[in-house]
């Protein structure tokens, strides 16, 4: 079974501010949980962690963190390993919920891959931001595809312009991308670049730049899918929101 998005981090310098900023911008809700530092996340439509800024071996962890629901983590960090990845972390064990490493992917990109104790269902709220799109940008292409192929089992087809390919195995309700690296507003993109679904283009920038966040880049309509805007939260952190038309999504 190929693997699939299940929790994203977001990594704050200041928790109640970036706290404010995701509960005014993106309607999700808060709840401590475990260490003092973390913070869980409800209404992102995948699990979801609200965290102190840290290092994992040494470099800095991605401002939104992904974790992959894989079915066997020991044979999943030995494919990591076989095919130009590296394992940060020996494994882990978080009570209730499973063992897992960090990991780095072989475009030097951070995320997580977990072994799920069991199977969870998101809580839906009316109004809130999904999470709906996972890009994974590469400086080898081709070098990266071969590594997500093998290591978690997606199947990639071309889309759109040169060099870029979607992936329908990464989730329930999501899609995936991979295509080259590349800058917006002189921001380079993080390793894997999220994008959040939202009901209102227009009304989510405004209230990105009300809280302390920074819009990248104007809203741009990618015919067939919806309007889409880059922004920067209120700890730096960078990620997508779109307003999505009305499209088919893996199931």
């Amino acid at each position: 079974m190929p693997a699939m998005l299940r929790h994203v981090s977001i990594s704050a310098d200041d928790l109640p501010r970036a706290r404010a900023f995701y509960e005014q911008v993106m309607g999700w809700r808060f709840a401590p949980w475990g260490p003092p530092d973390f913070l869980q996340i409800a209404g992102a439509g995948v699990g979801g962690g609200l965290q102190g800024r840290h290092t994992v071996a040494g470099k800095t962890l991605p401002g939104l963190e992904p974790t992959f629901a894989v079915e066997n983590i020991v044979a999943t960090m030995d494919v990591i390993a076989a095919n130009g990845g590296t394992c940060l972390t020996p494994e882990f064990h978080i009570p209730t919920l499973g063992r897992g490493t960090t990991f780095e992917d072989t475009e030097g990109n951070i995320a997580k891959v977990m072994q799920y104790e069991r199977v969870w269902a998101p809580i839906p709220i009316d109004g809130a931001a999904q999470l709906r799109h996972v890009a994974i940008n590469a400086d080898d292409v081709a070098r990266a595809k071969g590594f997500y192929e093998r290591a978690f089992g997606w199947a990639f087809t071309p889309w759109g312009p040169p060099g870029f390919y979607q992936t329908r195995n990464a989730g329930r309700g999501l899609m995936g991308a991979l295509q080259g690296r590349r800058s917006i507003a002189g921001m380079v993109m993080p390793g894997l670049e999220l994008t959040l679904g939202v009901e209102d283009i227009v009304a989510t920038a405004a209230m990105i730049g009300a809280l302390g966040g920074k819009v990248l880049m104007a809203p741009f309509h990618i015919e067939g899918v919806g309007e889409l805007i880059f922004f920067q939260d209120s700890e730096g952190n960078v990620a997508g929101a779109m307003q999505y038309e009305s499209v088919q999504w893996p199931e």
